[in-house]
């Protein structure tokens, strides 16, 4: 198939053509900004020129991306208070004959749920929903990369262990105290610089963010140890990432069964490559092992096959082996182009649903089931994001990923919460979700021009088409055209690039970007070639939601609703297994409400995968991991319970099943004593 981000050749006239500066203006501020230790926490354009220039070589890609047109007051969703989510009453009869929707909401799980319900026959009976201001997202911040190997908790990594952050985050405060120079050259001269960050004042301010880190380290002790073969507490199949990679591993599969008339996943090939660059990188020796010797562990080598490149290979690509060191392509790896939303939405509509954008969930308004012993949903309120107007769809399900922003899930009964929930709830009173972390990236977007006539040759072109990472720095192409400025021929490229991540803080530290662009994005396509002029257009936050597991949650809190959040930044890779699983789970969650299975068969078949059937899917189940230990059954009926006062029974049969095993314990330790 071909790819849609090689657009057309174009012509433009030399007056339409502005002077580029390789991002002087941006990069400077950012060196003030590290001086004067201010956050990234606005966001940062470009020379104007330079974007409207842009607009005339990328339409498409600025209309996908929206570049240029992110305001930092798109921003105020993100403050306290702003994105709370009730759950509510719904006192009002429903109007006979109203049409009841499948209601998607939010993110990436959520489109793909809509899409694998619109190949099927109820196709027209979905609605998607969004709120219109995706160049504020995660969705459009990341860089979109699909690596299977990082669809894990970043403690995996040992550079990325909280307890080592929480060392380099002090080391380099005294560095920079110490000798300011030296720690400035550092950040824009190492690729290798470790770029994620704590943010004190905010972790000791909110004893909720302890709990979630000491839950988070104990999961790392548990999975990776000292990172010392023999030193990890807990078998290869117990850890997250036996799940998580495999889970992972679902989307081409998936994708493969949808057959969609558009590209959703690029796969690593000649032309665009997957890479992991890793300068100076050493392999483990020893006892010591590193992040890819347990994954091999975990889930086998296949999952995290790669072929090293030789230094003429990598010269044939345009790289420099004396400057970009141990380049590996990942085969099975690639990244999904950011059209991929609008395709989707269209492939919604051409089946029969529609789309509600500006639109932003505040409500979900739900019926008692079986005497208030569970709720269903029967309707949502929404918000319109720009004029404020409220209004109601009526509901059939319900299925959201509503992303970062989205902390909170509150039942609405006007009930006070009692010391004991709010110590069981995380700190937390009356909230439905698990305590959410932010960890907050930048994430850039570039233009770069090229003077094919001072090029050596085609090959110079190819590295700029490839996917790369170095640890959590990774950037990809968007597109690529050639023009013709006054009979002189120029290539250029549009790249989005992220990383970094400071916690628990939705803005971020501006050493991240400095030495993204420095000591990576520079180094790897030797920007200062002559020949090669770039900008930056755009530079913002893009943060992500931690919970203590590292990877997604998923939780039910009516009998026809599902939703997943937390990813962690791996909602990219997962979006459509996510999907998927979203579906397995409702089916699940509704034969629970209307008394078909009992909760302890619900557990097992989220433990088992034991999913029969999955709605407009039709066809085998490709699920085979443990996902009852990602879902949060503590709240599974706490709405039904605060709204319609019957206790539910939400974990009493799990509890009387565990009570059962501890007694039966007990009488063998007695008989044998």
């Amino acid at each position: 198939m071909r790819d849609n981000r090689d657009y057309p050749p174009i012509s433009i006239p030399p007056d339409k053509v502005p002077t580029f500066t390789n991002g002087k203006e941006i990069l400077a501020e950012l060196e003030t900004r590290v001086r004067n230790k201010r956050l990234v926490d606005e966001v940062i354009s470009g020379p104007d020129d330079v974007t409207d220039f842009f607009s005339l070589v990328f339409p498409e890609v600025k209309r996908q991306h929206h570049v240029g047109d992110t305001r930092t007051s798109d921003y105020k969703i993100w403050e306290k208070g702003e994105n709370v989510i009730t759950i509510e009453e719904d006192k009002e009869e429903m109007c006979e004959g109203e049409k009841k929707w499948d209601v998607y909401v939010g993110g990436p799980a959520a489109m793909c749920g809509a899409v694998i319900q619109a190949q099927s026959e109820d196709g027209g009976n979905v609605l998607y929903a969004h709120d219109g201001i995706r160049g504020i997202s995660n969705w459009k911040g990341s860089a979109s990369s699909y690596i299977l190997r990082d669809i894990c908790p970043l403690y995996h990594g040992s550079n990325y262990n909280s307890l080592y952050v929480a060392y380099v985050t002090l080391r380099d405060a005294l560095h920079r105290r110490v000798n300011f120079p030296g720690y400035l050259q550092t950040v824009k001269s190492d690729g290798l610089w470790v770029n994620v960050r704590i943010y004190y004042r905010a972790l000791l301010s909110d004893p909720g963010y302890w709990l979630l880190a000491l839950k988070n380290q104990w999961n790392a002790v548990k999975d990776v140890g000292l990172y010392m073969r023999g030193t990890y507490l807990t078998s290869a199949s117990n850890t997250t990432a036996y799940t998580s990679i495999i889970h992972g591993s679902l989307t081409p599969v998936i994708l493969k069964e949808l057959n969609l008339p558009y590209t959703v996943l690029y796969l690593s090939n000649e032309r665009y490559m997957s890479l992991d660059a890793a300068p100076g990188r050493k392999k483990s020796k020893g006892r010591f092992i590193n992040a890819k010797d347990r994954l091999e562990e975990t889930v086998g080598s296949e999952m995290l096959e790669e072929r090293a490149l030789s230094k003429e290979e990598a010269r044939s690509r345009g790289y420099d082996p004396d400057r970009v060191f141990n380049l590996v392509e990942r085969p099975i790896d690639g990244a999904f182009p950011m059209s991929v939303d609008q395709d989707m939405e269209e492939d919604i509509i051409r089946g029969g649903g529609k789309i509600r954008d500006r639109s932003r969930l505040v409500s979900v308004l739900v019926k008692p089931v079986r005497g208030g012993q569970d709720c269903k949903v029967t309707r949502v309120r929404w918000e319109d994001a720009v004029t404020g107007e409220m209004s109601t769809t009526a509901v059939k399900t319900l299925t959201t990923s509503l992303g970062p922003s989205a902390t909170t899930l509150r039942v609405s009964s006007g009930k006070s919460v009692g010391l004991l929930r709010r110590l069981v709830g995380g700190l937390q009173p009356g909230n439905l979700m698990q305590k959410i972390m932010l960890a907050t990236a930048s994430t850039m977007v570039f233009l770069i021009k090229i003077d094919k006539t001072q090029l050596p040759g085609e090959d110079m072109l190819k590295k700029f088409r490839d996917d790369l990472g170095v640890g959590n720095k990774h950037y990809l192409m968007l597109g690529e055209r050639e023009v013709d400025i006054a009979g002189k021929p120029y290539h250029v490229f549009a790249i989005q690039g992220s990383g970094g991540g400071l916690f628990p803080c939705r803005h971020s530290h501006p050493e991240a970007p400095l030495n993204f662009i420095n000591a990576v994005l520079n180094t790897t396509l030797q920007l200062d070639t002559p020949g090669i002029e770039f900008e930056i257009l755009s530079l913002r936050t893009c943060s992500r939601g931690v919970t203590a597991q590292n990877f997604m949650r998923l939780a039910a809190p009516a009998a026809n609703m599902t939703m997943v959040y937390g990813l962690g930044g791996l909602g990219m890779g997962t979006m459509v297994p996510n999907g998927l699983l979203l579906k397995a789970v409702m089916k699940q969650r509704g034969m629970l409400a209307e008394g078909a299975i009992s909760e302890i068969e619900f557990r097992e078949n989220l433990k088992k995968s034991k999913f029969d059937v999955i709605p407009h899917w039709g066809k085998e189940n490709p699920f085979s991991r443990d996902y009852f230990k990602f879902f949060d059954m503590r709240t599974s009926r706490s709405a039904a319970r605060q709204l319609f006062g019957q206790r539910a029974g939400s974990d009493s049969s799990v509890f009387q099943a565990r009570s059962s095993t501890f007694k039966s314990i007990f009488r063998l330790l007695r008989l044998r004593r």
